[in-house]
């Protein structure tokens, strides 16, 4: 009986685990093009992390028009673009994330996450990598050899 009931937890527990976001699986390109295809994709981007493999982009709407946080603005999207794993392929994560504004304190705080416009993003950058397909033989800067 135990055995059985570690197992159901085993495969609750397990299942229940699921990372948020869109992965395009197997990008076999730069970091720098993946960058580039990034930025492109997102239009104007906001913040990029340090090494350059997380990007955030400006604040949006749900149509991705870029909008101006003013004190009178209830809700603001905006994309998180992760470039996953140490060597190609890479796993590229995308996230549009949603805060919305407490009214009691009037600030921010991270509200949900909207899979439906992740996926229209994932396919935007795709579509950028595919087309700088014909830079395919560049090092990678950080792992050249």
């Amino acid at each position: 009986m135990n055995f059985r009931i570690a197992i159901l937890s085993f495969i609750v527990f397990f299942t229940g685990c699921t990372t948020p976001g869109i992965f395009l699986e197997e990008s076999n390109y730069s970091v720098k093009q993946h960058r580039v295809a990034i930025t492109q994709a997102l239009g104007p981007v906001r913040e990029v992390s340090r090494n350059g493999r997380v990007i955030y982009s400006a604040y949006h709407d749900s149509k991705f028009k870029e909008i101006d946080v003013t004190p009178k603005t209830k809700e603001r999207y905006y994309t998180k673009v992760s470039v996953l794993g140490a060597i190609r392929p890479y796993k590229v994560a995308v996230e549009v994330l949603i805060d919305r504004r407490d009214p009691d304190t009037k600030q921010f705080a991270f509200a949900e996450q909207d899979e439906e416009l992740a996926q229209k993003r994932a396919r935007t950058i795709k579509e950028m990598l595919n087309q700088s397909r014909d830079e395919l033989t560049t090092f990678d800067e950080e792992n050249p050899f």
